[in-house]
């Protein structure tokens, strides 16, 4: 089972290898779903691919954001220098970007982001079929659904096992889109599930808030018994020291040698084990950053406070009132306990370390000194190994041969073979097989290690050592250097594509209804619209498949891969596909054009006007959505036990929230899209449906709105639709 680490920069890319990571994965500069991270440059990308195959270790690339027509087209010319280069995955969220490497680098392995929202096994082998040979699971599964998809599939399975959770689904998650054009689906989250949030009843928490994830012993054993492929460490944005941590934390767990994590005190906004035993502990409601871990309460009317864990000179410890709220922080420069100065106090010592903010009624440490000093201790002198083989030839009167050879990562054997001079002379005193099996084993400040070594020896003649040195050191050159080239492949020549419109320019497009219960439904109706659709669910959990009351597979309007593929498996003619399945470009367009059973796909919510007008068809009918309650997020956790609540965040932005049928949450913002007004100009991208989406509306919310196709006037709120997404 492999662990698959974060590279955010070269820094914990060679952190997280020498930690033991079998592969690691890091961004593109301007690509991504952490494109506000630092990330790679081209040549960074290229010296770490080198870095990582000299030592054994694969390299994925994440692309795993929705692409523009254009960024696809242009992005080819970089994709096909790392792809020469040997990069050994790309990561992928967007289905026509997939569709396009697939295209134009046949040979490239693609693994599928949890952005896609894999949730259940019928998706997973669809997405195998469609050529990707892994995917990242949605992060919602719990262990048995985990095991039920496991079960069911022979795609190779990734599962986040540590680092941040997002409340809603991966891929799923429109907030920051929608109030402020930073959209998660493009690598640009802003986190707004971090804020603290003020219910209708005057309630405050975090309430979308969840603590990290943390994968233990008992859990990662489960996952390798039923075969998982790889278990991936999230932290990209984290410290080089969590990378190293953490991830020689789960090397020794699979090595068989377990011991204690220390990465909860490296980075710390709470802990759970997440969805995987489906348990109360996901939300943090208190804080939301990344507060250390619990060091004492402070000891009332004084300075002093009795520590829970050790602290010494140099720590970092940070303040917290009463309702969890950071005061301030600081580096502890001194510690007295009973009257005396220490350089360390021990656990359950009373304390002090000078005059406490006001207000302060907790610590906590959020820097250890030891530790961060010790990881980085570690980083420096730890080194990263490939094993080789060799065989050493020695005869009177013949040349001295010594063959070094290895196995790539693609599991071909490269071969380096050196000659020496003719050996001429005996030796004076017997050279013993470990005497030689010792010197042909000393390989220096090279990146190989020696596995195992065959010797050829006479027993007699008189061995050069410092000759073979000579040889060693022409071999592992010329291996290292054969061994990388082998990676290299040469890449085709950019395909060539045309999307055409199967419209006339005049034609008028129909117009439709999403509807959530009779009433609008029957509304709609008396008012001319004929073509209606009932809101379906986002996501199709394993445990859910079955359901076929709730995951309706005979539905006209599929919101998930699921309801596709059986779709298209029981001959079910003129579906819609719904926007939340995230169609940004053409390509991914293309990609549903093929699906038999899909008639109508409706376009991305957030595409604006400019780039709205370059999706075109003439394979399938393209729809939109021209007004309804936008859907910020679905999240899996039944976070509230209400049917309907409301929330307000600290910049004004509110939202109402709806508990659907599976007890998944749904966030809506506060106030509908209507692009009613503009109407002119949508007629213009020459679509084949257009569809208004009914969430809370009342009759005549509904009629009204039926009624402004006709005057075009209404409240205009375009949201993406003016300025789109960065």
């Amino acid at each position: 089972m492999n662990i698959v680490a974060p590279a955010g920069n070269y820094e914990k890319l060679e952190a997280a290898i020498k930690a033991g990571a079998n592969e690691v994965y890091f961004g593109l500069k301007g690509f991504g779903a952490r494109r506000n991270n630092q990330n790679l440059g081209i040549k960074e990308i290229i010296n770490g691919i080198d870095y990582a195959h000299s030592r054994g270790v694969k390299t994925l690339i994440t692309l795993n954001t929705l692409m523009k027509d254009i960024e696809i087209d242009t992005a080819y010319y970089n994709i096909s220098r790392i792809y020469e280069h040997g990069i050994d995955a790309v990561i992928v969220q967007d289905l026509g970007f997939m569709k396009f490497l697939k295209e134009n680098f046949p040979e490239l392995a693609l693994h599928g982001s949890t952005q896609m929202t894999v949730a259940n096994h019928v998706e997973a082998n669809k997405l195998k079929e469609l050529g990707l040979s892994r995917v990242v699971l949605a992060r919602e599964l719990s262990f048995e659904e985990i095991k039920s998809i496991r079960e069911k599939t022979d795609i190779e399975l990734e599962i986040f096992v540590s680092g941040s959770l997002c409340i809603s689904y991966s891929g799923n998650c429109y907030i920051s889109s929608f109030i402020g054009g930073r959209s998660g689906n493009r690598g640009l989250c802003a986190y707004s599930c971090r804020k603290k949030f003020e219910d209708e009843e005057g309630n405050k928490a975090y309430f979308l808030s969840p603590n990290d994830q943390l994968f233990e012993i008992e859990e990662i054993n489960k996952l390798k018994d039923i075969g998982i492929n790889a278990i991936k460490v999230e932290g990209r944005k984290k410290s080089s020291e969590y990378v190293y941590e953490t991830v020689s934390y789960y090397d020794n767990i699979i090595k068989g040698k377990p011991r204690p994590s220390e990465s909860y005190k490296l980075f710390n906004r709470g802990y759970s084990k997440g969805y995987f035993y489906l348990d109360d502990k996901l939300m943090n409601f208190k804080y939301s950053s990344n507060f250390g871990y619990f060091l004492g309460v402070r000891i009332e009317n004084s300075n002093n406070f009795r520590i829970d864990d050790e602290l010494i000179l140099g720590d970092g410890v940070q303040f917290v009132d009463s309702d969890f709220e950071k005061i301030e922080g600081e580096y502890v420069n001194k510690i007295t306990v009973n009257g005396k100065k220490v350089q360390k106090a021990e656990k359950n010592d009373i304390v002090s370390i000078g005059k406490l903010p006001e207000k302060t009624k907790y610590i906590y440490k959020n820097y250890s000194k030891e530790i961060n000093d010790r990881i980085i201790h570690n980083i420096k002198v730890s080194k990263r190994f490939s094993s080789i083989d060799a065989e050493l030839t020695v005869e009177k009167g013949k040349e001295v041969i010594l063959k070094f050879s290895i196995f790539n990562l693609n599991g071909e054997k490269i071969e380096v073979v050196k000659k020496g001079k003719i050996i001429e002379q005996e030796a004076k005193k017997i050279i013993t097989e470990e005497q030689i099996s010792q010197k042909v084993g000393e390989l220096g400040e090279t990146v190989f290690e020696l596995n195992s070594i065959k010797i050829n020896y006479d027993g007699v003649s008189f061995i050069p050592f410092s000759e073979l040195k000579s040889l060693k050191r022409e071999c592992v050159s010329e291996l290292e250097k054969e061994l990388l080239e082998s990676y290299k492949r040469k890449s085709f020549p950019k395909k060539t594509y045309v999307f055409g419109s199967q419209k006339g320019e005049n034609e008028e497009p129909i117009f439709s209804a999403l509807v959530s219960n009779y009433e609008q439904e029957k509304v709609c109706r008396e008012m001319g619209i004929e073509k209606i659709y009932y809101k379906q669910y986002d996501v199709a959990k394993e445990k859910n498949i079955h359901k076929s009351y709730e995951i309706r597979t005979n539905t006209n309007l599929a919101s998930n891969l699921y309801q596709v593929v059986i779709g298209e498996k029981n001959n079910i003619k003129g579906q819609s596909l719904d926007w939340n399945l995230n169609v940004f470009n053409n390509h991914t367009l293309d990609l549903f054009s093929e699906f038999s059973n899909l008639e109508t796909v409706f376009i991305s919510p957030e595409l604006n006007y400019k780039q709205l007008k370059f999706i075109k068809s003439d394979k399938v009918k393209i729809g939109m959505v021209i007004y309804g309650y936008l859907k910020g997020m679905y999240i899996e956790h039944k976070i509230f036990d209400k049917d309907y609540k409301e929330l307000k965040g600290e910049f004004y932005d509110k939202y109402k929230i709806l508990k659907n049928n599976l007890g998944n949450i749904e966030l809506y913002l506060d106030k509908p899209m209507n692009l009613i007004p503009e109407l002119d100009k949508i007629k213009k991208f020459n679509f084949d449906e257009l569809r208004l989406d009914f969430t809370f509306e009342n009759s005549d919310e509904v009629k009204k709105v039926i009624k402004s196709l006709k005057t075009k006037k209404g409240n205009y709120n375009p949201y993406s639709f003016e300025r789109g997404v960065f």
